[in-house]
């Protein structure tokens, strides 16, 4: 039998695009050949856009109220900064969605197609424990964060959290897709990071602090899998594995380019991450997770006041609380979770 010969990763440096019929957009469910279509490109290539999953009134009209936030957001002492760069400032920062109901559209929080896709690789029920954005701001040129995958800690090196992100316009190197590094996900650890070092209990998180991955390790991927940035159509969902290097890049345009973002964990993970919400949105929380087709699950702090989206606190915590899982984890340093004082046990 002749030797089966497997395509390098260079052969996959575009972005797998399943485009949705209105049907499967309406009807939120995917047709068995989107969903294989969509597995398959999350395990090889960590990434996969779902093309037509949301109404794009839900998009617009989200994308008109953030619009004006981000003006004021720029302003505001509170609002977290994600230049994690070396050289010009990228204009990257947190923006998350709004917290009324009425805005807290199901095809975005607890979009069916996406849960689909991500309960075929994690099982039922997923988590969500995570909840912001990321904005673009305008008129920014030369940024560039440093390459990273948004993990601080040490990892498995298998499907463990997904994001998913919707854009609230098309999107392209014009007005700064990410930078996406196709199949980095597949042979990643927590050793290829700059913040690996042996175990510590006195390091902090301080200004020196270096993000991201290794440079050598990103010079030498480059040289067969250099990044992309994609082209995207408003009402998609892109999902993104974790451990997928990439980097946001400044945004030349005259408007801010807003995405939203979901993080999901498997049911065991046990991630003690928390979404903020109001009491008002409970209801809707509790459909999301007793539906019958593509259920989620929030792990939410519900607050009995009004919450203003535009000073919710920026906190990022995707690790587990497994201890078995934990176990099983490679022989590396713990590292650390942004907003902890202490290191990860």
């Amino acid at each position: 039998m002749p030797a089966i010969t497997l395509s390098p990763p260079d052969d996959f440096q575009s972005v797998v695009i399943a485009k949705l019929s209105d049907d499967e957009r309406i009807s939120q469910r995917l047709t068995l050949e989107n969903m294989g279509i969509a597995v398959s490109a999350l395990h090889r290539d960590g990434l996969v856009v779902l093309e037509n999953a949301v109404d794009l009134e839900h998009v617009d009209q989200l994308n008109a109220i953030l619009t004006v936030d981000a003006l004021e957001m720029a302003q505001l002492p509170t609002t977290h900064y994600n230049d994690v760069s070396e050289g010009p400032p990228v204009g990257n920062m947190s923006q998350g969605p709004p917290l009324e109901p009425s805005l807290m559209f199901s095809d975005i929080w607890a979009n069916g197609p996406a849960i689909s896709v991500i309960s075929a690789v994690f099982g039922p029920k997923p988590r969500v424990n995570f909840v912001n954005g990321n904005t673009a701001l305008s008129g920014f040129k030369g940024g560039h964060q440093n390459v990273h995958a948004d993990l601080t800690w040490n990892h498995a090196q298998f499907p463990f959290g997904f994001v998913t992100n919707y854009y609230l316009t098309d999107v392209s190197p014009a007005n700064a897709s990410t930078e996406l590094w196709l199949g980095s996900h597949r042979d990643t650890s927590f050793a290829d990071h700059k913040n690996c070092r042996p175990d510590d209990p006195n390091f902090k998180v301080t200004e020196g602090f270096k993000f991201g991955i290794r440079n050598e390790l990103v010079e030498a991927r480059r040289a067969y899998a250099p990044p992309i940035q994609p082209t995207v159509k408003r009402g998609s969902v892109v999902i993104r594995d974790l451990r997928l290097w990439h980097a946001g890049v400044s945004n030349p345009s005259p408007d801010p380019r807003i995405m939203l973002a979901f993080v999901h964990t498997p049911w065991y993970y046990d991630c003690p991450g928390e979404v903020a919400l109001p009491e008002t949105a409970r209801g809707l929380v509790e459909e999301w997770a007793s539906r019958e087709n593509n259920p989620v699950v929030y792990n939410a702090h519900f607050a009995p006041v009004h919450l203003d989206h535009k000073v919710v606190p920026f906190t990022l915590n995707f690790s587990s609380h497994n201890k078995g899982f934990n176990s099983m984890l490679p022989d590396l340093p713990r590292g650390f979770v942004f907003g902890n004082d202490e290191m990860e046990n």
